[in-house]
């Protein structure tokens, strides 16, 4: 009997010295696959499974979101005449005798199913905000939206100088009117806070914003800078209110995707521009940020003030943030999602779908066609739609129709937003045959 006991625990001690083994084996393969020391992979490890687990507890946080996002899809029929719009279109060719689609500008839409939580231009915070400083007086006078953009840039630039004094307020810099308040009488604040009030302030005025942090190596976060959405040019663009730049590339300003990924390439051919909104900042001389833009992620929501999360929450944190790297970038350990598409990381608002609703041949021989316009955009006001390049009329709903004769038409139609700003404008080309 006690040598099958001990023969048992050999055994046993055999199995565990097995498994210690077989764990300090994959532990070390990880710290060499991800480049970390043990210390950090530990820590990294301990995050990515904390992540996973709160997310499965705090799943209901989901709801939430999904009922706001929802709200960003305008119009008729949305889900299918966002994404099928141009569909709708050579179906009617296909059906409706006489009837020839020429061209099509297709709506500029997310590809990827994305939950973007933007702040209301109404919460408290922001109204005082905006109240305070006259924000709409800080932007008069601008040519452009573009332009209105980089005043606001500039006064945020100009409110502090760069450093890293505590804040008032939670440590999402939620008053931003005091915070600015203790810039102007000496405070001196990092560039996180620099970005986050820049989107607050973009997003009293009825501009879509969104925070970007890079990184050199993926893990330290090194630089935030804030992006707005951009309807003179129907893109995302990075204005960074520490250094008090923006990045352009033949007039075009550029996005933090862009600086990641052609970044290098357009400064290497001399085709990136760094563009001064302000002066620079007595203690932070300008230096070549683009290293920085190596790795970058967007937090999915700029509401971080009027809608709080518990830790872990899947509607916030790091399985709300999407990333992307340049090919160099080692792989990296994290619960964030990785996002290489850029018509998904860049995804587009403020763009208007145009859809066929129904067609008929009257017995006169012309064409009765109802079109439907639809759009996703935070920042919705209403629809305008003009035929045939004549003046821009405003829709009373969703839809609109005619009765058409013979002859080549074209169907142009925009959004305007809350800040009455006017968003990209997409059009359908057809003829119809005698």
């Amino acid at each position: 009997m006690n040598i099958k006991l001990r023969t048992n625990a050999t055994r046993f001690r055999l199995v565990a010295m097995g498994i210690v083994v077989a764990l300090f084996v994959l532990f070390s393969a990880g710290c060499a696959y991800y480049s970390l020391t043990p210390t950090r992979f530990f820590a990294q490890l301990t995050r990515v499974i904390t992540m996973q687990v709160l997310a499965a507890l705090y799943a209901s946080d989901m709801r939430d979101v999904e009922n706001i996002v929802r709200q960003y899809k305008i119009g008729a029929n949305t889900d299918n005449y966002l994404t099928d719009s141009a569909q709708t279109w050579r179906r009617l060719e296909a059906t409706v005798p006489r009837f020839q689609l020429i061209d099509i500008t297709p709506a500029r839409i997310p590809r990827r199913e994305n939950n973007f939580v933007y702040e209301k231009a109404d919460a408290t915070y922001l109204t005082r905000f905006c109240e305070t400083y006259q924000l709409d007086k800080v932007i008069q006078g601008a040519e452009s939206q573009y332009e209105a953009m980089l005043k606001l840039g500039a006064w945020i630039g100009t409110r502090w100088d760069h450093g890293s004094d505590s804040l008032v307020g939670s440590r999402y810099a939620c008053d931003p009117t005091e915070l600015v308040a203790a810039g102007e009488h000496g405070a001196k604040y990092w560039c996180e806070i620099a970005a986050r009030i820049a989107v607050q302030a973009a997003s009293s005025l009825g501009w879509p914003a969104r925070v970007i942090t890079g990184s050199r190596d993926g893990y330290t976060w090194e630089h935030a800078v804030a992006e707005l959405w951009s309807d003179d040019f129907g893109k995302w663009f990075v204005m960074d209110t520490d250094f008090n730049v923006v990045y352009e590339s033949n007039g075009v300003p550029l996005s933090a995707f862009e600086l990641s990924n052609e970044g290098p390439a357009l400064q290497s051919a001399g085709k990136l521009d760094i563009r001064a909104i302000a002066p620079s900042k007595p203690s932070l001389p300008l230096i070549d940020m683009i290293p920085y833009y190596r790795y970058i992620h967007v937090d999915l929501r700029n509401d971080w003030c009027s809608r709080p999360l518990r830790h872990g929450s899947p509607a916030g944190g790091d399985l709300a943030t999407w990333w992307t790297a340049r090919p160099d970038m080692p792989p990296l350990l994290t619960a964030k999602p990785r996002v290489d598409d850029a018509n998904s990381f860049d995804w587009m608002l403020n763009s208007v779908a145009i859809s066929a609703v129904d067609a008929r041949i009257l017995g006169d021989g012309h064409l009765s066609l109802e079109v439907a316009l639809s759009a996703y955009s935070p920042v919705f006001d209403r629809f305008e739609i003009s035929l045939n390049n004549a003046h821009w009329e405003l829709i009373q709903g969703n839809t609109v129709s005619w009765v058409l004769k013979a002859g080549e038409y074209s169907i142009s139609a925009r959004m305007i937003t809350t800040a009455g700003d006017a968003g990209r404008v997409t059009r359908v080309t057809f003829r119809i045959r005698e």
